[in-house]
């Protein structure tokens, strides 16, 4: 059975969260925003891939300054949106078609989106 995963290896990565500050910055949202609109999924599958996504990275999470993220549950970010319409929300465009419809300063929520961005290289940063 081990030698199933000979020479399979998943290199372990770091990856520094984005600060509050950057998540505020109007171009910054815009690129996690068009990354997070990009990806197929229904607003209601993202609770679950969050999770997932957490639970699966073997990697460390880190802050700038290099001090660990403690890893939250998504139901308590996300809270009693059983339905995750804040993510509908957040992913409605303007009438360009080019720009957020909103712009959310639910940071916990906006920076598990940008882990999402940074693990699976969606946009550089």
């Amino acid at each position: 059975m081990d030698d199933i995963f000979q020479g399979i290896s998943t290199p372990h990565r770091s990856i520094l969260l984005a600060s509050n500050q950057q998540l505020q910055d109007r171009a910054y949202y815009r690129r996690l925003w068009q990354a997070i609109r990009g990806v197929n999924l229904s607003r209601r599958v993202w609770r679950d891939t969050l999770a997932d996504m957490l639970r699966d990275y073997r990697g460390d999470i880190l802050y700038a300054p290099g001090v660990p993220y403690q890893i939250p549950l998504v139901d308590h970010v996300f809270g009693d949106d059983e339905d995750m319409r804040w993510m509908g929300y957040y992913l409605k465009a303007d009438k360009s078609g080019d720009n957020p419809l909103m712009h959310s300063r639910q940071f916990e929520r906006l920076r598990l989106l940008d882990l999402y961005a940074r693990i699976h290289q969606l946009i550089a940063f």
